[in-house]
């Protein structure tokens, strides 16, 4: 078993090679050049209308595909936080209109270098099913946020009648820097023991290729493509229905998260 050093270094040396084509890489997943759909940044953007002029980290901010627009649309001063400095490079140059507002740390969203109560909101999107321990991260999440603070999670998740983990099986055949995926139901769970009042919960499905998965994954880590096709013809058939698996595609759910940190809460 990989210890989380080793593990550390292998999610910061992928996304550090997937850097360059990190932004034309998801805009093909999503087919929308934003790298997102419209309805995940409607429900972003919604959640953050007061925040002009406030404190905001975005932890594992990447190329900033989040932040540009948030930027553009909301005007906070933002904190943006990544382990790959590749990452950062791609996010500077991008943000760089809006350097006066925006400042770039590398570091570890595990282990933030904030003091407590530093911030009005936090937002963490794609990347919580790569950190060891994420209901110690939302702990960590919950220490550097002030009270009424708006935290937004967006992941990739389970089906919420995924018992088996099809999806976890399937990720983990195309990234060795995989820890796992949760249910939505999870997830608020754990917000909630965290300190967290969920304010909404939307998800959004969406198709991805076999193609893709290769391109964006499994090419990284010298996995072959007959391998994702032997985990799809593994899968059951209500793990079939659920992510309405093809022959060459499937049905993902990305799900976005907004919640509130509750007063008294340390």
């Amino acid at each position: 078993m990989m210890n989380v050093a080793a593990r550390k270094r292998l999610v910061q040396e992928y996304y550090s090679r997937r850097a360059g084509s990190y932004d034309e890489q998801k805009a093909r997943s999503w087919k929308s050049r934003r790298g997102f759909g419209d309805d995940v940044f409607e429900g972003l953007f919604d959640s953050l209308p007061e925040l002009g002029d406030k404190p905001v980290l975005e932890a594992c901010i990447g190329t900033g595909r989040t932040s540009l627009p948030l930027l553009e649309k909301v005007k906070p001063w933002l904190v943006g936080l990544d382990l790959s400095k590749e990452m950062l490079k791609v996010a500077s140059e991008k943000l760089s209109r809006h350097k006066e507002r925006c400042s770039l740390v590398i570091g570890d969203a595990e282990h933030l270098p904030f003091k407590d109560q530093a911030f009005d909101a936090l937002i963490c999107t794609s990347a919580m099913h790569y950190f060891v321990s994420p209901r110690d991260c939302l702990a960590e999440f919950s220490r550097i946020m002030r009270a009424k603070g708006v935290f937004i999670c967006g992941d990739l998740t389970l089906h919420e009648r995924d018992r088996r983990g099809f999806l976890n099986k399937l990720e983990k055949t195309v990234s060795r820097a995989h820890e796992g995926y949760f249910r939505p139901s999870e997830i608020e769970y754990a917000l909630e023991l965290n300190g967290f009042r969920i304010s909404s919960v939307k998800t959004v499905p969406y198709r991805k290729s076999f193609d893709s998965l290769i391109e964006d994954k499994a090419r990284y880590f010298g996995v072959k493509p007959e391998a994702v096709d032997e985990c799809a013809r593994a899968a059951s058939a209500d793990e079939r229905e659920m992510y309405a698996l093809g022959s060459r595609e499937l049905t993902l759910y990305y799900t976005l998260i907004v919640s509130v940190k509750k007063d008294g809460v340390e």
